[in-house]
């Protein structure tokens, strides 16, 4: 009798030891996801001076990159979750869409052919979501939003690492008397591409170690999988949660780009500069997205859900009347807190809402509506930059996520039976 016990202890460290294994190892690819998503970003400036595009040119890139990850995401929600041993080949495309994406955009300095490598690294961000996303979803029931704020982590930590690595390296450095100018960034797009499909290799070899735990392996009848998908767009929670962070997109995508072009053509930030500011963006949310999801578990997700909304409205805000200086880079600080914090909290909502097999489809539902929505938002914030300056992207941003704050407190949220 004590050796089965002893037997049985040891079997659950193990799968305890594989759960957890394969929390960390999702949330390091998301990681890498998430610094070749942020490099895109600190190359704005560069794609700007030497194309010498316009604000709706510039805009235009966000537009490429957000339609272009809308195409994918439901296709890898729908294999993911039918196919769960195929989610690994899912997560390897990921990386070697964005090594496709960086190759283009580094062997051209043509703004047409540049936008084309742009909309190859959406697909690759795309493809990484509804797969994790849904896979950790279907693992952890009981700690849904804690595993999903821990895969955000993730992503905050690469938020947070690539804006200063890529500023040194597009900046160059001086110290104790030695120089460098740094990369152009058509070399350093070419150098990024190596590590992605490096680690599309990785996750290739490593993600079987995963098999046999339960929600990351096995095949679902596909007839199962259509019923529970059809009431996906009849489900008053989920369709909530979808058009809440869609909304909110349109305010994040029209902000996330012209930060980095305010910070360089209105503040004359050096590039370094520019990207430790943007890492203050993400920097907190290391900490607060396990935090805030841990609470959304224990004291429910409408109040958690709409403190972050509120508090990332007001901040904004607070950019029309502290737009430079210190108080600027305290304001980011401050927002990085909630920025993406918020997310993966709205995610478990929609996922708490349906039953078990359409994890990973209600994920792409989430991010495609993001997608769709925040398209169109950062050319309507090209415009409105030349038309009233940068106070015209801070004040549309801020009211549209009030707006979506105020729609949090009446929304349904209901869990499934």
């Amino acid at each position: 009798m004590s050796h089965m016990n002893e037997e049985i202890v040891s079997q659950t460290e193990t799968k305890q030891r594989a759960s957890w294994n394969l929390m960390i190892g999702l949330a390091m690819g998301h990681a890498l996801k998430h610094f070749y998503q942020q490099a895109f970003l600190l190359l704005i400036p560069s794609f700007k001076e030497a194309m010498l595009l316009s604000d709706v040119q510039v805009g235009l890139f966000g537009t490429a990159r957000t339609i272009s990850s809308s195409i994918m995401n439901m296709p890898a929600g729908i294999i993911a979750d039918i196919w769960r041993s195929k989610v690994g080949l899912i997560l390897a495309a990921s990386l070697t869409s964005l090594a496709l994406g960086y190759l283009i955009i580094g062997l051209s300095n043509v703004y047409w052919i540049v936008l084309l490598g742009v909309a190859v690294t959406g697909l690759g961000t795309s493809m990484w979501h509804a797969p994790a996303f849904g896979t950790l979803g279907a693992m952890y029931p009981d700690r849904r939003a804690t595993a999903m704020s821990v895969h955000r982590m993730g992503g905050s930590v690469g938020d947070s690492i690539s804006p200063v690595v890529m500023g040194l390296l597009l900046g160059g450095v001086a110290f104790w008397g030695l120089e460098w100018g740094g990369l152009s960034w058509r070399v350093l797009a070419l150098i990024l591409v190596a590590p992605a499909l490096l680690s599309a290799l990785a996750v290739l070899i490593f993600y079987g170690k995963a098999k046999g735990v339960e929600g990351a392996s096995g095949t679902q009848d596909v007839a199962a999988y259509m019923r529970s998908a059809r009431g996906l767009l009849k489900n008053g929670t989920v369709v909530s949660m979808v058009m809440l962070t869609s909304v909110r997109a349109m305010a994040h995508n029209g902000l996330n780009i012209f930060l980095i072009v305010y910070m360089d053509e209105d503040l004359g930030f050096s590039a370094f500069t520019i990207g430790y500011h943007i890492a203050l963006l993400t920097l907190f949310g290391v900490a607060s997205a396990p935090i805030l999801g841990w609470l959304s578990d224990k004291i429910g997700r409408r109040p958690i859900i709409f403190v972050g909304l509120a508090s990332i409205s007001i901040l904004i805000a607070s950019m029309l009347q502290f737009g430079e200086g210190l108080p600027f880079a305290l304001v980011l600080a401050l927002l990085g807190v909630f920025l993406y914090s918020i997310n993966p909290v709205m995610l478990a909502t929609a996922i708490d809402a349906v039953r078990r097999g359409t994890e990973a489809s209600v994920t792409a539902l989430m991010f495609t509506g993001s997608a769709i929505f925040g398209a169109i938002s950062p050319i309507i914030a090209g415009r409105l930059r030349e038309l009233y300056g940068m106070d015209g992207v801070f004040l549309y941003s801020a009211v549209i996520v009030g707006l979506v704050a105020l729609a949090a407190l009446f929304v349904p949220m209901r869990r499934a039976s």
